[in-house]
């Protein structure tokens, strides 16, 4: 070996050469550590949630209530009105907050109906900022019983799961919104509401998604067997009039065994009457007799129950 100086300054240059590239890993894997991994740890954590006592279906927006997380119901004690009639700073935060999970989407932030979702509705969501065009008015137990029981032909879903407490506070703070004189409210519709919280508790119901109700439905619907006819020998007057009502076995059974009530057998006949034929029934049924209905039903009570049997 060479002890050359041309040897040193070779020797020399792969060494710093060999030294740039490990740097140059080095400070790669650094970054990727100082950088890349926690922010794929950022996304994987679960998302903070603000602590509620409302179901999970407050985050979705109106529009979307329909799919809103199962929630057992509960049955509230009475609430003294004088917590909630009267707005104040505590009230109209919460109620801020609610407006923001449950109504933004719709009305918009600011409640002035151009919400994201605004333009998919006919009609369009109400203006709180302004007086005109409210379906039942603007005054406290207005907008409550609004809150509390939505507005048929309108995107304006009930809110009935939602606390008595929690929708005064939604009350205040949409009221709010508008700058416009409210006028006057009524006193005695003011009492009746009063009243109303004071004197018995509430109810929440029990809410499902429509499409888990829907699967429910489907399932249950498939596990009910057809029914089984009288054979064609059978020329009993019971059996005439089985094969005469019944077109569809299958859909018969499921509207047999989705009738949870039968001891009203006139109610019984007209609404099976009405779903004929879809419901598997047949149309002409809709001109029997109530002796001829008493005879299928009991009919049929006797066909499901041979169904069931292996």
């Amino acid at each position: 070996m060479s002890d050359s100086p041309a040897t040193w300054g070779s020797e020399a240059k792969g060494l710093a050469n060999r030294f740039a590239i490990v740097s140059g890993v080095a400070v790669t894997f650094l970054l990727f550590g100082l950088i890349v991994v926690p922010a794929l740890v950022r996304e994987r954590r679960p998302l903070a949630r603000t602590p509620s006592d409302q179901p999970a279906a407050a985050s979705v927006g109106w529009l979307d209530q329909a799919e809103a997380p199962a929630s057992r119901g509960r049955d509230l004690p009475p609430l003294d009105p004088a917590t909630v009639m009267t707005p104040n700073p505590k009230l109209l935060a919460r109620g801020e907050m609610l407006f923001k999970q449950n109504c933004s989407s719709c009305h918009g932030e600011t409640g002035h109906g151009d919400g994201p979702a605004a333009g998919t509705l006919n009609p369009r969501p109400r203006n709180f900022t302004q007086p005109a065009g409210w379906k039942r008015g603007f005054h406290v137990t207005d907008i409550f019983i609004t809150v509390t029981t939505g507005i048929k032909g309108t995107g304006m879903a009930a809110f009935d799961f939602i606390t008595p407490a929690d929708r005064m506070a939604l009350v205040h703070y949409v009221r709010s919104l508008g700058g416009f004189d409210h006028g006057a409210e009524d006193p005695k519709a003011l009492e009746a509401l009063a009243n109303q919280f004071r004197s018995k508790g509430f109810h929440i119901p029990n809410r499902i998604p429509v499409s888990l109700a829907i699967q429910k439905m489907v399932q249950e619907q498939a596990t009910v067997p057809p029914l089984k006819l009288p054979p064609a020998e059978d020329k009993s007057a019971s059996a005439e009039l089985l094969r005469f009502a019944i077109a569809d076995p299958s859909r018969a059974a499921r509207t047999v065994a989705a009738t949870a009530d039968r001891a009203d057998l006139a109610a019984v006949s007209r609404a099976w009457a009405a779903g004929a034929p879809d419901n598997g029934f047949a149309p002409a049924v809709a001109g029997l007799g109530y002796a001829e209905w008493e005879t299928i039903l009991h009919a049929l009570v006797a066909t499901k129950e041979e169904a069931k049997q292996p």
